[in-house]
């Protein structure tokens, strides 16, 4: 940055650093969570919550699988079916994993503690002593593993009520929780055009426990996208009279991976004491912090000229301009 200054190069680079704490789950009630034994020894796993694309049905999949020691193709996830949802709160605010994901992990361990007593009395033994060995998927009496009872075989049995065998849960979670995060962005601004671009994209978030970390990285890359975007492009405008002008696609500048290069994520996992899991919410964090970050890079490329303001989106007609307006260019 230094010699491209004194050089009076025409890319000059900025860097622009963003630090965010947002609130997530702040708002809504409980979730409904219910986990059960089906009759061929798989699980129907239901919520009152509704997937919008975002991977929740794979993280709240691997959640149940998880507590039950099976795989997560076991599980199936039903949702948006008021015909067996008793109820359902709401899908946003970054809540989904965090309150519905815990909703369907305590159910989980509810039905482990229903299957135990089931298990206990085909073992002939007290149900303080079985045991759910999570890598096999089956219990036994503890110190003895030898003889045991998979999930598949307590479904079958004779002995087994289908209706003992589920797990049911509406948790509401004792406040929001607070995710933190620093995002870096290098710019380089070209001085004679005012053309923006972004060089690189780096981003420490702090979701606490991360239970899916390719869902998390996709959704903090859409979030850095949606960012920039708002930073460079995106502008709604209306004429004298109100009338939108910016009303479709072919007038609204909309980002492509032409403007987003590939970024790197530091995640920090400082586990929330207000839910079992230990989540907090990652969906928003790329839009707050890299929106910033860009606006603040961008800015400190062209702050030797004397330039320490620019509104968004930064267009190169508005960068070219607060560049001419500094150097006398349009005088």
């Amino acid at each position: 940055q230094s010699r491209r200054r004194e050089e009076k190069e025409r890319l000059q680079l900025g860097i622009g650093i963003s630090t965010y704490v947002e609130v997530t789950a702040g708002g809504g009630g409980s979730e409904f969570g219910l986990v059960e034994l089906k009759d061929d020894g798989t699980f129907r796993a239901t919520t009152g919550s509704t997937p919008i694309g975002t991977g929740h049905v794979t993280t709240w999949a691997m959640l149940v699988a998880d507590r039950l020691g099976v795989p997560m193709e076991k599980v199936e996830i039903i949702y948006g079916d008021t015909d067996v949802v008793p109820s359902g709160e709401m899908t946003g605010g970054s809540r989904s994993v965090q309150v519905s994901g815990s909703s369907m992990a305590d159910a989980s361990e509810k039905l482990v503690d229903a299957a135990r007593k089931v298990v206990a009395d085909l073992l002939e033994a007290s149900d303080e002593d079985i045991v759910l060995n999570k890598e096999s998927g089956n219990f036994h009496v503890v110190g003895t593993p030898a003889v045991s009872v998979s999930w598949s075989e307590l479904a079958s049995s004779p002995k087994t009520d289908q209706k003992q065998l589920t797990g049911k849960s509406d948790f509401l979670q004792e406040g929001a929780t607070f995710p933190f995060g620093a995002h870096i962005v290098i710019a380089e601004v070209d001085i004679e055009t005012g053309e923006a671009k972004i060089k690189r994209i780096v981003a420490v978030d702090d979701a606490g426990k991360i239970v899916n970390p390719l869902l998390a990285t996709g959704q903090v890359h859409g979030g850095l996208a949606q960012g920039v975007a708002q930073a460079l492009l995106e502008e709604i405008s209306y004429d004298n009279d109100g009338n939108p002008q910016t009303a479709n696609l072919m007038d609204y500048t909309a980002i492509s991976a032409m403007e987003v290069p590939s970024f790197d994520r530091v995640s920090i996992e400082t586990p929330t004491p207000l839910n079992s899991i230990g989540a907090k919410g990652i969906g928003e964090s790329g839009t707050i912090g890299s929106t910033a970050a860009t606006q603040n890079a961008v800015i400190d490329a062209v702050s030797y000229l004397g330039i320490d303001h620019l509104d968004m989106p930064l267009t190169p007609q508005r960068i070219w301009s607060a560049i001419s307006d500094k150097s006398g260019l349009r005088d």
